[in-house]
């Protein structure tokens, strides 16, 4: 893999990586000679798409997770991410880096194609297409990235508040010279809706289950959910309606097992490409075979209140956890429900024991989710039990009955765990619905690591470590930097 040396952001230097950057060599080339035909554009494009590998599985799934409610840290988990899970993390914890800092890499790439590509010379209609369709992916990207970024690093949105809270700092320009102070948070969301709005223009892919690229469909699946946090419920609702009724959910164990084994399904909207020779951020901390004894030795596991949420016929639950037993150090257990959702694509292993599965960034499942709960929102409880429904009956579960209010509520605020645990969405729901959580309940304290911000962690819903600390080493980079924690 050839590199070209894009820029810096703050303290570190931006590099695009691509697969097939044959053309260069491996030296810092001009901006003038780096643009120059649709053939460069594309190479591009195939980076930016590289670094859609980086940023998402891995950590960027499991770190937010092992900060919530759901999961207990076993015995021997040999503190990774114990800072997180305590809720004593730092600036410098360095997971929450590496999101920080590689989500704002790819935008210094996406800035690269949106400032450069209409630089080059098109030579045909089909072309100009393709440059179309190049700048809406960096376009869509950008969103992506500073949504990410955001729901993290920023305040929930409020709209009586967004112009006043704190947002991002807003990189436009591919300048290793800046050092931008954050905008408001309601500037951070106008631009993540205008780059939504630029991608809808120009691309013309159109969607269908399990894509590897960017769509137009892509851009309704991230639209949606920008407009839930934005409260913008009705537009979340339609374009939800138009996502749910395009992408069929699983309704059988084998299907849904293939969705999370074999990375296939009819529900997947997009999904980040991985293959035997392009693999990045396994996933095994959930669901790993120790080979030196035999025996799963998982560092988290599912609480118990979290596995009794799921009702017997419920295809999610034999779906979503293994039940066997565990030995972590010198304890063990037998049944212990483990997260399977990460055991590993057959198709990417090199050995038995490997978990890598491609990032499902857009599932229809969510949409559903999205709906109810901007129904409930509006006030319109009765299409909000529907979706709630439609969700729950199409993987096995019973149809509630007579929910409305907060019972209603409650009741999306749990599918969203049956469905998502272990998806990296907890904690930002959490921090969307200004709700705080105590641990209760484990599955087995023998087997578990207990203590002080452990098993029963209190956290009250304005704890300000809900929303992560711009990293030490940014701030110590750029003055101009206001912090998030008091």
């Amino acid at each position: 893999m050839n590199k070209i040396v894009l820029g810096t952001l703050f303290s570190a230097m931006a590099v695009l990586t691509a697969c097939d950057l044959d053309k260069y060599p491996e030296t810092n080339i001009s901006t003038e000679t780096a643009w120059q035909t649709i053939d460069d554009a594309t190479r591009f494009e195939t980076g930016l798409y590289s670094f859609l590998q980086t940023i998402n599985g891995g950590l960027y799934i499991y770190a937010a997770d092992y900060q919530s409610d759901l999961f207990n840290a076993t015995y021997s988990f040999s503190n990774r991410g114990g800072d997180l899970h305590r809720w004593d993390f730092t600036s410098s914890q360095y997971d929450i880096e590496d999101i920080y800092k590689n989500n704002y890499f790819c935008i210094t790439n996406c800035n690269n194609i949106i400032n450069n590509i209409d630089n080059i010379a098109l030579e045909s209609e089909d072309e100009q297409q393709k440059a179309k369709n190049i700048k809406g992916t960096a376009y869509l990207i950008r969103a992506l990235c500073y949504h990410t970024l955001a729901v993290r690093f920023a305040k929930d949105y409020e709209p009586e508040t967004a112009s006043s809270d704190l947002g991002l700092p807003l990189v436009l320009d591919v300048d290793p010279n800046a050092k931008p102070s954050r905008s408001s948070l309601a500037d951070t969301y106008k631009q993540i809706k205008s780059d939504i709005t630029e991608s809808r223009k120009l691309m013309t892919t159109e969607g269908a289950s399990n894509s590897i690229y960017l769509t137009t469909d892509v851009i309704d699946a991230l639209e949606a959910r920008v407009d839930l946090y934005m409260h913008n419920y009705a537009e979340a609702v339609t374009i939800s309606e138009s996502l749910i009724n395009k992408y069929p959910l699983s309704t059988t164990k084998d299907n849904l097992s293939k969705v999370f084994l074999n990375d296939e399904g009819s529900e997947i909207i997009y999904k980040v490409f991985l293959s035997i020779d392009e693999r990045t951020n396994e996933l095994p901390y959930y669901l790993y075979w120790n080979t030196s004894i035999n025996s799963y030795s998982p560092d988290f596991v599912p609480s118990q209140w979290v596995i009794d949420l799921y009702e017997d016929n419920d295809i999610r639950k034999d779906t979503y956890f293994l039940r066997t037993k565990v030995v972590c150090g010198d304890k063990s257990a037998d049944n212990i429900y483990m997260l399977n959702k990460y055991p590993g694509n057959p198709d990417l292993k090199t050995t038995t024991y490997e978990y890598y599965n491609m990032p499902k960034l857009f599932r229809s499942a969510e949409f559903y989710l999205i709906a109810a709960e901007a129904s409930y929102k509006e006030g319109n409880e009765p299409a909000a039990l529907g979706y709630l429904n439609d969700l729950r009956t199409q993987r096995g579960a019973s149809s509630l009955n007579n929910k409305s209010g907060d019972e209603l509520f409650k009741s999306i605020k749990e599918e969203w765990i049956r469905e998502y645990i272990g998806e990296g969405m907890r904690l930002n729901d959490l921090k969307r619905w200004h709700d705080g959580f105590q641990r209760h309940d484990p599955q087995d304290l023998n087997i578990l690591s207990i203590g002080t911000g452990m098993e029963s962690l209190n956290i009250n819903s304005e704890n300000q470590k809900f929303v992560w600390e711009i990293p030490a080493n940014d701030q110590n980079a750029n003055s101009n930097l206001s912090p998030n924690w008091n």
